[in-house]
């Protein structure tokens, strides 16, 4: 079953590449019903409504019922699987998650085109970060907000991106704090003086880098530092 239309209740349908998932508009169109375009104004919105013979969102996004623990699960499990290697152990009860927030995190991950309003009604109202930039604290991560940079539609603010910056505490100020959790990938560029990101959209960055001769290479998800390792020589 369809969901429903947040504005008139009508049953929606999806929307693929920018137009709905059948050719009823065009057929509309042509027997100048409405003015459709196919075209999708700058967003992802992934539903038609026909009763308001427009893009629309189904109603509610997400469901209340999920939980701030499970979308930190969800991006737990998106770092993880980013970075494997990663040594770092998270604290009780997301080293060995129950079955029931493990269910809310495969939930929070089968959300597409995520809207800012749909994220504060779970995480709390975000603070600013400067033009379309949303900050979440988050407990895991006491140091740091997660920052979201969105899109702004006729719809509402669709999440593009995320990565962490700093809350609180100093940037690193030796190699000795070059460690999992700890360190963001621009504070690590400048105490490093490594090239500066060319591709501020990748959530895992892979750097090489020398330290007191030897050859180490470093992983960031989000911008947060994961682990840190060596390079083999070659």
């Amino acid at each position: 079953m369809n969901p429903r239309c947040e504005r008139c209740d009508g049953a929606l349908i999806p929307v693929e590449y920018g137009m709905p998932v059948d050719d009823e508009p065009y057929r509309r169109h042509e027997r100048r019903e409405i003015y459709f375009t196919g075209s999708c104004m700058g967003g992802p919105e992934p539903w038609w409504c026909w009763s308001c013979e427009a893009y629309a969102d189904p109603e509610p996004r997400p469901p209340r019922s999920l939980t701030k623990e499970g979308y930190q699960l969800a991006l737990l499990d998106d770092m993880r699987r980013a970075a494997p290697e990663a040594p770092l152990e998270p604290p009780a009860p997301y080293d060995d998650p129950p079955a029931r927030l493990l269910e809310e995190a495969g939930r929070w991950q089968a959300l597409e085109s995520q809207k800012i309003e749909d994220l504060s009604a779970i995480l709390g109202d975000p603070v600013s970060g400067g033009p379309s930039r949303h900050r979440f604290a988050l407990p895991l991560w006491p140091d740091f907000w997660l920052e979201h940079t969105t899109m702004d539609t006729p719809n509402g603010g669709y999440v593009l991106n995320r990565r962490f910056v700093r809350r609180s505490g100093a940037p690193m100020r030796s190699a000795d704090r070059l460690r999992p959790w700890s360190v963001l990938l621009p504070e690590a560029q400048a105490f490093f003086d490594w090239e500066e990101n060319r591709m501020p959209n990748a959530y895992r960055r892979v750097v090489p880098f020398q330290l007191q001769g030897r050859r180490m290479k470093a992983c960031f998800v989000y911008d947060l530092l994961q682990h840190v390792s060596e390079s083999p020589e070659g």
